[in-house]
């Protein structure tokens, strides 16, 4: 462990802060009121320890992440030229890109200074926000383990996402151990993993099964070897085939996928407007095209002038029906959202918030031979590309706690890959 400065509030300051890093997963699982708070008590103490109580050996350089926290800053410059040049803001777009682009460095900074291996023992979170979710999700499902109704903290769709992101870590974390126990640890892991992604079966969540050739890929280059590539390719590929049986035979999930192709089909041939899943969906979309239109570059400068819309030219253009306009206020989609109300200014600050962090954790897993580094890089690939994927299909920020949990595992990632001079993995 690396010498730390004498201030008697160094270690209860270090040890508070990895409960809070603890306790995030757990209370994005299981409350909407929690996570806010805890991640503004965390960049509290993550301000204390990078003021007060950094280290005398210096385990962060603001040199490796420079270019990272500038691409991931245009999101938020993104919004404050929208509302600028629309005169329109709702405040909540901006806190939204703000806890990103601000909070990550604040965040990977403090994670840097704290001693690595207390800063691995946040994991222990995740365990604890599955196991909720496993318990929430069956609960709710019993006795006939029908489809779950999970609204009191996320609809399913978001739900079921964010439980099978946290089986992958949990997965992946097979191979770093906090225990003397590394066999026992490491079967309990995959027992709790499988039993997580059994949960998010039953959510019957389509939009997760995306992101599930990625989760195989970020798994399979942990264990990347010169004398094993072949082998572990064989393992990628039965994954898949494993993956495309489950959806196309599971009862649940296959009508789900039969009954959204039905979906699509009717609204994009015999009625543009039907209550549907998909459909609704599609509505909700052509609506936010058509906000862009009318300012490609900047967009509408509000997310809260989408609904505004929808009630009043969406409806009289045909593009969705009263009950759509009346009772969604967004677009289910990320990439969208960003679209109509920022423009592609907009776009390109969500796409740096998703994909510059998770070019340098697909960097790291493909340069450093050390494996323990390579887990924590893909745990941080899968966080940025699965919250990529989910929402395509899904508002996962609709929350600006969602963003928080985001930006917190992000930070963690960043600093438990990173290769520190001097410091032993």
């Amino acid at each position: 462990m690396p010498h730390f400065t004498q201030n008697k509030l160094a270690n209860p300051v270090f040890l508070t802060f990895i409960v809070a890093l603890m306790a995030m997963p757990l209370a994005i699982m299981s409350t909407q009121s929690v996570p806010s708070p805890l991640y503004y008590f965390l960049l509290v103490l993550s301000l204390l320890i990078v003021i007060a109580l950094r280290p005398a050996q210096d385990t962060f350089r603001f040199r490796t992440f420079s270019w990272l926290f500038a691409l991931c800053a245009v999101f938020v410059a993104a919004v404050v030229i929208s509302e600028i040049v629309n005169g329109r803001g709702d405040g909540t777009g901006f806190e939204k890109a703000l806890r990103f682009s601000a909070g990550l460095p604040l965040l990977v900074a403090a994670c840097c200074y704290v001693p690595r291996r207390w800063l691995s023992y946040s994991v222990l979170g995740v365990y604890a926000g599955l196991i909720f979710a496993i318990v929430f999700i069956v609960n709710l499902s019993l006795p006939d383990f029908i489809r779950p109704e999970t609204s009191a903290v996320y609809n399913a769709v978001g739900y079921g996402d964010l439980t099978i992101l946290l089986s992958v870590i949990t997965l992946y974390s097979c191979n770093v151990t906090f225990t003397r126990f590394a066999r026992t640890e490491k079967i309990l892991k995959i027992i709790l993993g499988i039993l997580g992604i059994v949960a998010f079966v039953l959510t019957q969540t389509r939009s997760g099964w995306v992101a599930v050739p990625f989760f195989l890929l970020f798994g399979v280059m942990i264990h990347m070897r010169q004398n094993n590539r072949i082998k572990l390719a064989g393992v990628f590929v039965i994954g898949l085939v494993l993956a495309a049986v489950v959806t196309l035979t599971v009862p649940g999930i296959k009508d789900r996928m039969q009954l959204g192709e039905k979906e699509f089909t009717e609204c994009i041939t015999t009625d543009s407007t039907k209550l549907s899943s998909i459909c609704i969906r599609l509505q909700l979309w052509r609506s936010t095209i058509a906000i862009w239109e009318d300012n490609p570059l900047f967009g509408s400068g509000s997310n809260g002038y989408f609904s505004e819309f929808m009630k009043t030219e969406g409806v009289q253009r045909g593009l969705v029906s009263k009950v759509v306009a009346n009772q969604w206020g967004e677009p289910h989609n990320d990439w969208l959202q960003a679209l109509s109300s920022y423009g592609l200014l907009g776009v390109l600050g969500l796409f740096f918030v998703y994909f510059a962090p998770a070019a340098v954790f697909v960097k790291r897993m493909l340069r450093t031979t050390n494996e323990e580094l390579r887990t924590y890089a893909a745990m941080g690939a899968a966080v940025c590309i699965g919250f990529a994927l989910f929402g395509l299909s899904e508002l996962m920020f609709r929350g600006i706690r969602t963003m928080g949990f985001y930006t917190v595992m992000v930070a963690v990632s960043l600093a438990l890959s990173t290769r520190i001079r001097g410091v032993e993995h």
